[in-house]
């Protein structure tokens, strides 16, 4: 339990940092939806496909510089590192279309940008786990422990 707390303690700023790139990668996603939704006719899922795509990338090169600094030392934004990221976060993106299409089906369509929002949220959680077990770790294979 000790040590569980002392995660929980460690890993706090982390995830509070994780979270506000989540936050402005879910405004990005939200823009990116709402274009490809309203103005080029994408359909929910299309449209959700497509927002993805564009806030994984703000979102992996922010969480590199910032959420996972200590981590990534001195390597730069990478094409490898990022081919994790991206598939780490498809199981983030899997959640966010069962959500937005549990919604559309039992509240319909017009509640499809609720839907977007919840299955953001629900996939946060789990892409921060990936994020910092197998993408974001150490270039020795283990976690960064910060010293305090």
């Amino acid at each position: 339990m000790q040590k569980m707390n002392w995660n929980i303690k460690r890993n706090l700023p982390k995830l509070i940092r994780f979270g506000m790139v989540g936050s402005v990668g879910a405004g990005i996603n939200f823009a990116a939806y709402y274009f490809a939704f309203e103005y080029a006719h994408f359909g929910v899922n299309l449209s959700a496909v497509t927002a993805f795509c564009i806030a994984v990338i703000n979102n992996y090169v922010l969480n590199h510089i910032w959420t996972f600094r200590a981590e990534n030392g001195t390597r730069p934004v990478n094409v490898r590192q990022f081919s994790y990221y991206l598939l780490g976060n498809i199981q983030g993106l899997i959640i966010n279309l069962v959500v937005l299409n549990l919604v559309v089906v039992a509240a319909g369509e017009q509640y499809h940008f609720f839907g977007q929002a919840l299955g953001i949220m629900f996939g946060m959680l789990s892409n921060f786990i990936f994020a910092k077990k197998l993408v974001f770790k150490n270039s020795d294979g283990g976690a960064q422990i910060e010293a305090k």
